[in-house]
């Protein structure tokens, strides 16, 4: 017999969490340039990272990378500690940064080699420097010689030179502190070059090299002049930006008001249409796009159609909020009933899983989205006949919902709706009629008498009483329900469908019932009713139709043989 489609209750709130992104980053010694060689620095497996208001991070890659979840554009790294090492910048940690696309670099090397890379630097840097005043006062020495200059000019120029070597103390250790700490992994190569023609000395060869990229007065010059004309084309770019965002959002609405307009008259083939044009006009924008998606599979039962917006919906919420976000539980979770839906519970279970897992780690273990997934679980056991973890499943959502609602909400009377079911397809009809008539006494309560959860009820109620014999409550019920189902959904929703279905199914039981009381009359009347309703259901090659087909004409032939 069939029933109602379970309800997936997607709790679909815009998110009231903040969003996480995730930083990355890598710890690692420098690399290094070794007799004009670049020789990349090596990832420090095994490091620890402290960042405010969070668990400590272990690097676990053999390449040094680390990633964490930033819920906010500001975090603060205290410190960075690997075994046997220190940070090559002190300054590093504690610091506050901001967070970015681009991963951060933490350098880090032994006491010992850090302490010889920087004298190192220095001693080349002193050594350069020393060079260069031998080759200034050599050129002073013969210009003396040679009488180009005066003893006077000679014993100014000399007395200079040294009063300027005396400040290079300074800079001697600035530039040792720099070489000593720079990454050349981080430099292209042709800066790589450049920088290490400098500490080397070979201020010749790396002005040779800067100079071959143009004259840098005239570079600056059009960098400047291209700088003012980007910035009244964006100045331009950004009114035209700001007048599209307007007309998006005025048009958004009117698409919007439209779809109310007509989802109020049921006419949902025209209201999709419009939720589908809003959605068109920002495909980023998640909530038109789930808007769009969930009333066409809701409402219009095309669940291909619906599927492309979860998949958009998944990926610019990955792009946007990362892998670990609210949002993204929300498209497994809506992905999960796309499976269900179509019948591969398989599929449903593993996107349920993904959905139940982000949820717990996000808000806890008892939160109502939570529930959802305790709820959609059950959906997919149940239909994969486990019927007792279903159950448990169900049981968990409902103790979570009604610690939060209370007992009269929506959400609540779903799980009852699905506890029924449960029991129903374990053949346990009295229970099922117990926990779907709970369901019906809280949705007559909170909702409008045509609302669809109602004529969910009703439908179940309905195949309840079939099963045990209540014939004249089924009918009132599910003709209830149909009534509700056809001007919400229309004529073609599935849900239509089942509901005549198990019309025709109590028609259908109804005469059986009536043959075996010997009241054949009768009986052949109900049979009479059931056949062009489970015949225009499921077509004329459906077993059932068949055997009904024979069943009437035999029954017609005895009865007028009488």
């Amino acid at each position: 017999m069939n029933r109602k489609s379970i309800i997936f209750f997607l709790i679909l709130l815009t998110p009231l969490f903040s969003i996480a992104q995730t930083q990355q980053g890598y710890v690692k010694t420098k690399g290094r340039m070794v007799n004009g060689k670049h020789v990349p620095g090596q990832g420090l497996k095994g490091a620890t990272l402290s960042i405010k208001g969070r668990a400590t991070v272990l690097v676990n890659a053999d390449n040094g990378s680390f990633s964490f979840p930033v819920t906010n554009q500001q975090f603060r790294l205290d410190s960075v500690k690997k075994k046997g090492y220190q940070l090559v910048d002190y300054e590093v940690c504690p610091k506050s940064y901001t967070y970015s696309a681009n991963p951060i670099y933490i350098l880090m090397e032994t006491p010992e080699q850090q302490l010889q890379d920087k004298l190192d630097a220095e001693r080349k840097i002193r050594r350069n420097l020393q060079k260069q005043l031998q080759a200034k006062e050599d050129e002073l020495e013969a210009l003396k010689g040679s009488g180009k200059i005066t003893v006077k000019d000679y014993q100014n120029s000399m007395q200079k030179l040294y009063s300027q070597q005396e400040s290079n103390d300074r800079l001697i250790e600035d530039m040792a502190q720099r070489y000593a700490s720079l990454d050349y992994d981080q430099l292209d190569a042709f800066y790589r070059q450049v920088s290490y023609f400098i500490e080397n000395g070979e201020l010749t060869k790396a002005d040779s090299m800067l100079n071959s990229r143009g004259d840098i007065g005239q570079q600056v010059n059009d960098i400047r002049q291209r700088g003012q004309v980007l910035h009244e084309k964006r100045e331009t770019l950004q009114k035209a930006e700001a007048v599209q965002r307007g007309d998006i959002h005025e048009a958004a609405q009117r698409c919007y008001s439209y779809y109310e307009t007509f989802a109020m008259q049921h006419l949902n083939d025209t209201a999709a249409y419009f939720l589908e044009l809003r959605a068109s006009l920002d495909t980023t924008n998640l909530e038109w796009m789930n808007d769009a998606g969930r009333f066409v599979s809701d409402y219009l039962a095309d669940y291909d159609r619906a599927f492309p917006y979860f998949q958009s919906i998944l990926r610019n919420a990955r792009d946007e909020y990362g892998e670990n976000s609210d949002w993204v539980a929300v498209c497994y979770s809506n992905i999960a009933s796309y499976y269900y839906d179509k019948g591969d519970y398989a599929q449903s279970a593993s996107y349920n899983d993904k959905a139940f897992a982000m949820r717990v780690g996000l808000y806890g273990p008892n939160h109502p989205d939570v529930a959802t997934s305790y709820n959609n679980k059950g959906c997919t056991l149940m239909k994969q006949e486990d019927y007792g973890n279903a159950l448990i499943n169900f049981n968990q959502a409902l103790h979570i919902l009604q610690r939060k609602y209370g007992e009269n909400h929506p959400y609540v009377a779903g799980c009852y709706d699905n506890i029924g079911e449960n029991y129903f397809y374990q053949g346990d009809y009295a229970k099922a009629l117990e926990y779907h008539s709970k369901a019906l006494t809280i949705r007559q309560a909170i909702l409008e008498p045509n609302h669809p959860e109602i004529a969910y009820s009703l439908n179940n109620i309905g195949c309840d009483c079939i099963d045990i014999g209540k014939y004249d409550m089924a009918l009132e019920c599910l003709n209830a329900a149909l009534l509700i189902w056809t001007n919400v959904y229309g004529e073609k929703h599935p849900e239509v469908k089942k509901c005549r279905g198990n019309i025709g199914s109590t028609y259908l039981q109804m005469g059986i019932a009536q043959a075996e009381e010997g009241d054949h009359k009768a009986s052949l009347e109900n049979l009479n009713r059931a056949l062009p309703i489970l015949s225009e259901v499921y077509g004329d090659d459906y077993e059932t139709v068949i055997q009904l087909k024979k069943t009437i004409q035999v029954m017609q032939s005895a009865i007028e043989q009488k």
